[in-house]
């Protein structure tokens, strides 16, 4: 027995067959990398393709790994190395001895120096500013990695400059 395709049904199988061509052909393939909407197309800002930090820290320091787990979780593929040494991290990577912490980060072509907001170093990525990098001194209680229960101490995120310039780049509470 011959089959016979009314002309509404060959149009349905055929719109249904190139939906789907059309849909494998504009699908995106995740390969790490970030792309940018027509907003920020239009508007010329160009999205973070950074994603792998590099954490300085010290084996004996627990709330620097508890800030790795931060920043794992907002998407950063982190590559630890731990030193007994992290003066010496802080003097080559240029971070002002007023804005130490405990860990040092680099991630791009910038410094991250403390419990920052991974918000924070996703900012500076996407904004690009003409800064060494961004550093909370100390370790105040609430940021990243130092939480205790529901209290925050307010603290300021600095950016500073390769001639030791600082001004503020984020408030917390």
């Amino acid at each position: 027995m011959r089959r016979r395709f009314s002309k509404p049904k060959v149009f349905a199988f055929g719109l249904a067959a190139a939906s789907l061509v059309f849909a494998g052909c504009t699908a995106t393939i995740d390969s790490g990398a970030s792309t940018t909407s027509s907003w920020e197309e239009a508007v010329g800002v160009e999205t973070a393709l950074v994603s792998e930090i590099t954490v300085f820290w010290s084996p004996t320091c627990g709330c620097c790994g508890q800030w790795i787990e931060h920043a794992k979780a907002a998407g950063f593929q982190v590559k630890d190395e731990i030193t007994e040494d992290m003066s010496v991290i802080k003097q080559t990577y240029g971070v002002p001895p007023s804005l130490t912490s405990r860990h040092t980060t680099v991630v791009g072509d910038y410094v991250v120096e403390g419990h920052i907001p991974a918000e924070d170093v996703q900012r500076l990525l996407t904004e690009k500013p003409d800064v060494a990098g961004i550093a909370v001194p100390g370790m105040p209680i609430g940021s990243p990695g130092m939480e205790s229960g529901d209290y925050t101490e307010l603290y300021t995120v600095f950016s500073f400059t390769e001639s030791g310039e600082t001004t503020a780049f984020a408030e917390h509470s």
